[in-house]
């Protein structure tokens, strides 16, 4: 048998036009002639091949196949059995041949060819019949397997995408479901077939989900599958995350809807979110750093100006009597000198070691020392920089040690009895500091008669910069007070105030005698 070559439909269907094929006219084109008078207003070509292989290869596109052949030992008797081999070819193989005799006849016919004519009926208006009804009928046959091959190759082209989806008819039933959507879904595959409606599409799925009508989910996922359009992103209760999608197609055609696992997507981005929420906690601690900063240099200049005044003040009357005054109070202002030195030392020490450099913020280092010897300390510094006023001290309350922090309650104490000493500028001016415990809290009051707050300011003056109506003429910086506040809540602590203009204000200090070690650093 003559060798034959299989071409691909996808290659063969670029010729759209059907072929009626003639192999082995002579020499005239007897047959073809006559053909071309049978097909007008038809649209076909004929063709000629002049090999087995040529015929072979047209035979996928023909609608009619016209074989001549001489006799029964004729070798074109044996190319009907070779297109019959051929898949995809539709087309009746036809023998024409000058034999006579029935017997040839019948063995030329057996050789698989669909009909055998000779060529004298051509002229026939029967014939005309005959081969107008073949061609007919071959180019339906054609068009029909053309269209299936569209199909399969269409469907060829589905299955190897890495895309899960289901392709949707005009009527919005099943056409296709690929591979990749039946992995998605393995309990569904038996209702994902050709022809199940689109109810039935989202009913399985949600079944397989385990989405029950009352879950807010089964809505949503309605809500796309009936309508068909646009996106929806569902997700499971294992934590896949998965995006439909649906696109209509070309022409009205149907819609074709995508399921996208994007549940690597979701984490990357949930990541993000994330590592940006990071990065703006950090941006917010970083401007709440730079700011506490900014404070905290401000407190720095206004708390070494107390130990610095008591320096210089003691240092200037030990200059200006120097030949006149008691050994005994040069030696006390000499020692109030050293131990304002020795106090900034302490500060600028505690501020190097601390945190505060860094964040702005005051750790709290717990110690035992006796409160009543550091506030008669400081009430002593004041009175020798304002000797007019006078100092009542009520301490008999207060145990002979307690574990507080030592450098707060210095900064704490100094401040509020600058500020009494300040705004006591009055003939008579006097100062009264009291100490006592009551449960497990100790308590300080600090009372003045000096020129008091307006009753409406009250709420204010532990505010940043904030300075009271009364204190006009009086330096200061409005400072003081918000560090003081800031540093007793540092100490778990409150302060209180109340004033009246022109009589004077009570500053009550209360903090707690034992914090909790885990809000503190120890020292021992």
């Amino acid at each position: 048998m003559t060798s034959k070559r299989f071409f691909s439909p996808v290659n063969l269907r670029k010729n759209s036009v059907p072929i009626i094929s003639i192999y082995g006219d002579d020499e005239n084109r007897t047959l073809t002639k006559l053909i071309w008078t049978f097909i007008p207003g038809y649209d076909v070509q004929i063709s000629n091949p002049k090999t087995p292989e040529e015929l072979y290869n047209e035979a996928y596109g023909s609608a009619v196949v016209f074989v001549i052949v001489q006799n029964n030992l004729d070798e074109n008797v044996k190319l009907a059995e070779d297109l019959s081999e051929i898949k995809g070819v539709v087309a009746d193989i036809v023998a024409i041949t000058p034999e006579q005799d029935i017997r040839q006849r019948l063995h030329i016919l057996s050789a698989k060819f669909d009909a055998i004519y000779n060529l004298e009926i051509f002229d026939s208006n029967e014939f005309h019949k005959i081969f107008l009804h073949k061609l007919k009928k071959g180019m339906m046959r054609l068009n029909a397997r053309l269209q299936e091959d569209e199909y399969e190759t269409f469907l060829g082209f589905l299955s190897v995408s890495a895309d899960a989806f289901i392709v949707f008819d005009r009527q919005r039933r099943i056409f296709y479901v690929s591979e990749h959507y039946l992995e998605i879904n393995p309990a569904s595959a038996e209702t994902f077939v050709r022809g199940t409606p689109v109810q039935k599409v989202f009913e399985a799925v949600t079944e397989e989900m385990g989405v029950m009508p009352d879950d807010p989910r089964y809505q949503e996922s309605a809500d796309f599958w009936m309508r068909l359009s646009g996106e929806h992103e569902f997700n499971l209760d294992n934590g896949t995350h998965l995006r439909l999608t649906a696109v209509d197609l070309p022409g009205g055609q149907g819609t074709i809807v995508s399921a996208t696992n994007i549940t690597a997507y979701k984490r990357q981005e949930k990541a993000l979110a994330e590592k940006q929420e990071q990065l703006e906690r950090a941006l917010a601690a970083e401007q709440e750093a730079s700011s506490l900063q900014k404070q905290f240099i401000s407190m720095v200049s206004h708390e070494f100006r107390t130990p610095l005044a008591i320096v210089d003040g003691n240092a200037q009357i030990i200059e200006r009597r120097i030949n006149d005054l008691p050994v005994e109070e040069t030696k006390r202002r000499l020692k109030t000198i050293r131990s304002a030195v020795s106090r900034t030392v302490s500060m600028m020490e505690a501020v190097l070691s601390s945190n505060l450099l860094k964040t702005g913020k005051m750790d709290i280092h717990i110690e035992e020392f006796s409160l009543k010897e550091l506030i008669s300390q400081l009430c002593s510094e004041q009175a020798d920089l304002a000797r007019s006023h006078k100092m009542i001290l009520n301490l008999d309350g207060l145990p002979d040690t307690l574990y507080l922090d030592r450098k707060i309650l210095t900064l704490v104490l100094t401040n509020l009895l600058a500020n009494a000493v300040k705004y006591t500028p009055n003939d008579e001016p006097q100062i009264s500091i009291s100490g006592f415990v009551e449960g497990d809290m100790v308590i300080i009051k600090i009372e003045d008669n000096g020129v008091g707050i307006p009753q409406d300011e009250l709420k204010r003056v532990f505010e940043r910069f904030f300075r009271a109506s009364t204190s006009v003429g009086i330096p200061g910086s409005g400072v003081g007070l918000s560090l003081v506040n800031d540093l007793v809540h540092v100490h778990k602590g409150k302060i209180e105030m109340q004033s009246e203009v022109d009589k004077g204000t009570v500053v009550t200090l209360t903090l707690p005698v034992n914090l909790p070690l885990e809000a503190m650093t120890v020292k021992h």
